[in-house]
């Protein structure tokens, strides 16, 4: 029941951030926000396209700023134009801070489609009940309806973690694989070293459901973020290396 009322919400709440190649000429940052059904917002600059604004200060590392304006539950995919295309791939990053109801995750398979919106498979740290100990896996389509745009597949909690607040800084990777149809993360903190993919209580898995992306970019996930405030993502990398353009 808890994890219906979660996924609910979070449906029926959504501003949906979708994610369009060409968006924000002046950052090396892919990133856009529009509601189901909007016509594609490609090849406009910012803010026609983005809710949320992207700098890149040193390498690996991104600055998101939510504007007065934003809207509370918007929720934005963000990723490099650079980034290698395919079905395995290991994306990380250092959330650095935030705080409220801030939200951070991974993104795999980032692709694109016919219409020129985006699908993808995310894990997310959850923000439903103020819950941040609990990752959720959703497969995104940003070309449905509001009510059908994302679907929660599976939901794992990280024991060690507090429930709340949120805390920072906070470690992740995650992968998707071809060969058992799975993504996995893997979530640590200061003081400890990078858990083993499968290590028991860093971390989850879950077999990527029928009509997910098969392929595509790595990115990262951020939204709810208060207006007028920022966090940060550290230590960015897909397959091992800071992707060019972020380096």
């Amino acid at each position: 029941m808890r994890r219906a009322r979660r996924r609910a919400a979070f449906v029926t709440a959504l501003s949906l951030a979708c994610v369009l190649s060409a968006c924000g000429t002046q950052s090396p940052v892919d990133s856009a926000a529009a509601l189901p059904g909007v016509p594609a917002c490609a090849d406009q600059p910012t803010p026609s396209c983005g809710v949320y604004t992207y700098s890149n200060p040193r390498a690996g590392t991104v600055v998101v700023v939510a504007p007065a304006s934003a809207a509370p539950n918007t929720r934005e995919f963000f990723w490099s134009p650079t980034g290698p295309t395919r079905p395995d791939l290991t994306v990380c990053a250092t959330f650095v801070d935030g705080g409220g109801l801030d939200q951070q995750g991974i993104v795999l398979r980032l692709h694109r489609l016919s219409d020129g919106r985006m699908s993808a498979i995310s894990v997310t740290r959850n923000v439903w009940l103020s819950a941040f100990d609990v990752f959720n896996f959703h497969v995104w389509n940003t070309g449905s309806d509001p009510n059908g745009s994302l679907t929660q597949f599976a939901s794992s909690t990280v024991p060690w973690l507090p429930v709340a607040p949120a805390l920072y800084p906070l470690h992740m990777c995650a992968r998707t694989l071809e060969a058992t149809n799975t993504v996995q993360f893997v979530v640590w903190t200061a003081g400890q070293t990078r858990p083993e993919w499968g290590s028991a209580g860093h971390g989850g898995q879950a077999t990527i459901p029928p009509g997910a992306p098969a392929s595509g970019r790595g990115g990262w996930f951020a939204g709810h973020l208060r207006p007028g405030t920022r966090m940060t993502y550290g230590d960015l990398t897909v397959d091992g290396k800071v992707p060019r353009g972020l380096s």
